[in-house]
């Protein structure tokens, strides 16, 4: 009951000065909105991230040569490059393709659209998450006679056929100020990932072979492949480049790097763990700010109400009641202060996730963690300000002007 009634003169005092006490939280507001909108974002977009390296594919990579480095065209990507990788590494990986690229535009009427066509061999569709929504992928035949035939993006096929099934139609593009008209053979539909700016552009996969001979090489700057769920992804890369340097003559050299979907994952996930932390550090001060403030309100209140704590005492009040009475306020304003900034920062995580296209998540372990280190700065700068409450001598305080 004693604690009840504690609690109760507790928000009594408080609603009597509502605009100090408002005042007083205010610091603990700002360090606790801090904290939860930058762990709300955190957390949010990691998992944004992961669902995009999810659909990119985790197990996925790319060795790609150091143009800076490059000395002469013997040291490019062959065929024969690619078919030995394929033996070597057949236990650790499920697919392996070399990788070209060309940019170009489609007319249509008034309209042009952006395009990029890839030139991949028949395992591509084993490394890039797709899902065929007419016709079929590249085949061994397609790439082997060089033919020209595409697999298309379904978006830009709504917009020829209204959704219609084109296989089989012909499609004239424009790569490098040159005609090339190709057969559709498939339509594809890629799980949704983070758009770009500018204009939107749509990819097309073609045999390799077709594309390189448009190009008068046949050299491949980059290849991809996709390890098997069991294998260290970073381990076979540093393998295979050791392979291809060995093959090549240039140990050592640095002329190949490689890129893989872990990787990038690990170092996005500690950019925005390191963000947090510096923005939870200054967040930090203002927390220490806040606390101090109710410090000293509690110590203004205390000698405000000096004559009170003389009455009580005097009355058989005990020092642990005066004590718990003064604590149980600075917690309370604290605590009050607390809540005020979880919902303040999910508020303004909400605002900034929407125009950051995801959602800002905060577990719920995140906010009792944050309730209770609110309630720990009551408890821990309102504790000396209630031992002064607590120590006050009855007579003198009664005394007291």
């Amino acid at each position: 009951m004693r604690f009840l009634e504690s609690v109760r003169m507790a928000f009594d005092a408080l609603l009597a000065n509502k605009m100090r006490a408002l005042l007083t939280m205010l610091g603990i507001i700002i360090g606790i909105a801090s904290v939860m909108t930058m762990v709300g974002l955190g957390k949010g977009s990691q998992q944004f991230m992961k669902g995009q390296f999810e659909s990119f594919g985790m197990n996925r990579a790319a060795v790609y040569t150091n143009y800076e480095e490059m000395t002469t065209e013997e040291q490019l990507f062959k065929p024969s490059d690619i078919q030995m990788l394929e033996r070597v590494f057949k236990d650790r990986i499920i697919a392996i393709s070399p990788s070209s690229e060309a940019d170009g535009q489609l007319n249509l009427g008034k309209k042009s659209y952006n395009f990029s066509l890839k030139g991949v061999n028949e395992e591509y569709d084993k490394i890039e998450k797709m899902t065929l929504v007419y016709g079929r992928f590249l085949n061994d035949e397609d790439v082997a006679s060089a033919r020209n035939v595409a697999v298309v993006d379904k978006k830009i096929m709504d917009k020829f056929y209204s959704g219609l099934d084109p296989v089989g139609k012909r499609i004239n593009l424009d790569i490098n100020g040159e005609t090339s008209s190709f057969v559709i053979v498939g339509v594809y539909q890629r799980p949704a990932t983070i758009s770009g700016q500018g204009k939107e552009v749509f990819n097309m996969y073609v045999p390799n072979v077709s594309l390189i001979q448009m190009s008068g090489e046949n050299v491949y700057y980059v290849y991809e492949f996709k390890a098997k769920p069991d294998s260290n992804v970073d381990a076979v890369l540093k393998e295979m480049i050791k392979v291809i340097e060995r093959k090549k003559g240039v140990e050592g050299k640095g002329f190949y790097l490689s890129y893989s979907s872990q990787k990038e994952m690990q170092m996005f996930g500690k950019l925005t763990s390191s963000l947090t932390l510096f923005v939870s550090a200054i967040a930090a001060v203002s927390l220490l700010v806040g606390g101090i403030g109710i410090m000293n309100i509690m110590l203004v209140s205390v000698t405000e109400r000096t004559r009170e704590i003389g009455t009580r005492k005097a009355l058989g009040a005990s020092k642990r009641d005066i004590m718990v009475q003064f604590l149980i306020e600075s917690i309370v304003v604290s605590a009050i202060g607390g809540a005020i900034g979880i919902l303040l920062g999910f508020g303004m995580g909400t605002i900034a996730g929407h125009f950051a296209k995801f959602k800002p998540v905060i577990p719920l372990s995140t906010i009792m963690m944050t309730l209770g280190f609110s309630a720990a700065i009551g408890i821990f700068f309102g504790l000396y300000p209630a031992k002064k409450a607590a120590d006050l001598n009855p007579i003198d305080a009664l005394r007291y002007e």
